[in-house]
């Protein structure tokens, strides 16, 4: 039997079923780290699917890293390598397919994101979240000497520091909590206002967060939506159409120059240690998934990426 964390009418729990299910690759998975989706979806009470779209394991003993997009592979989008913006029919490993918070699950083979020897296995479901923020930080078309500024200190904020860092930028990062403020500064940023920045990347996905780097923008400046927004985008119209604020979607992450965004993640990952010693705050046996998903969605308890492990 494999166990598997699936959200359900009465929470989170871990339950058992047969062989994965599908096409694909056996993998055994050795770490899932929750994301805010992940809280998001829990929401919802019981659905039909596993649980997780960051996470890693070993197929035949070989580590691996796993991208979770299903894109169809044909369409126009697909082919400019922009697989993130698939028209053919895109999904998300763990979005009403089943994920990989589960002792194994079947991979389509292309899924599968070598490691570099420096990453760990038990570090590489970072891997999936450090390329959103790779792709967002890309998307932010950021140029030498500019002033780039983070609004949000969640794991997506943080990964974001660390990914325009190692670009050679500096950067100031507005966040809440002090754990986060000591994160963002072992990373290499510095905390408090950017007022004046170039560029903004928005990764609270909240009216207030929007809001923030509106005031913080200069005139003619570009924001970077990498928060996810449930619903309509709360976009204050006076200082977007004063400012001419330049506002650029960001969704997942894509191929660049023939490269997958997970395969820049991994080497990022592997080259700086510490990002994934600053991101990854707790660690829970998948048995204990429920006590996991509670300290993720508590951030007094001082979390930032909560890691589930086989």
């Amino acid at each position: 039997m494999t166990r598997v964390v699936r959200s359900t009418a009465d929470g989170i729990a871990v339950t058992e079923q047969g062989e994965p299910p599908g096409a694909g690759v056996l993998l055994e998975v050795a770490a899932a780290s929750i994301c805010g989706t992940d809280l998001h979806l829990a929401r919802f009470g019981a659905l039909p699917f596993v649980l997780g779209h960051e996470f890693a394991g070993r197929v035949d003993g070989v580590p691996y890293a796993i991208e979770p997009t299903l894109f169809c592979g044909c369409c126009a989008e697909c082919g400019a390598g922009a697989t993130q913006r698939c028209v053919g029919g895109m999904q998300l490993m763990g979005f009403f397919s089943d994920g990989g918070m589960a002792d194994a699950v079947r991979v389509p083979e292309f899924a599968l994101v070598p490691l570099p020897e420096a990453l760990p296995v038990s570090q590489a479901c970072l891997v999936e979240p450090m390329a959103v923020a790779i792709h967002a930080v890309r998307r932010g078309e950021i140029e030498s000497g500019q002033k780039i500024a983070v609004v949000g200190g969640g794991s997506i904020g943080l990964a974001a520091v660390a990914a325009i860092v190692a670009g050679g930028h500096e950067v100031a990062i507005d966040v809440r909590h002090a754990h986060q403020q000591r994160a963002a500064e072992r990373l290499g940023a510095r905390v408090g206002a950017a007022q004046g920045a170039d560029v903004v990347i928005e990764a609270t996905g909240t009216d207030t967060g929007l809001a923030r780097c509106c005031e913080i923008v200069r005139p003619g400046g570009r924001i970077v939506l990498v928060g996810v927004f449930h619903g309509v985008v709360p976009l204050p119209a006076m200082p977007a159409i004063a400012k001419e604020i330049v506002v650029a979607g960001s969704s997942t992450y894509g191929r660049h120059e023939g490269r997958r965004e997970t395969e820049e993640a991994a080497a990022l990952l592997a080259r700086r240690p510490e990002i994934a010693a600053t991101l990854v705050t707790h660690r829970f046996p998948l048995a204990e998934a429920r006590q996991a998903f509670a300290v993720a969605a508590d951030r007094a308890s001082g979390s930032i990426k909560v890691v589930v492990e086989p």
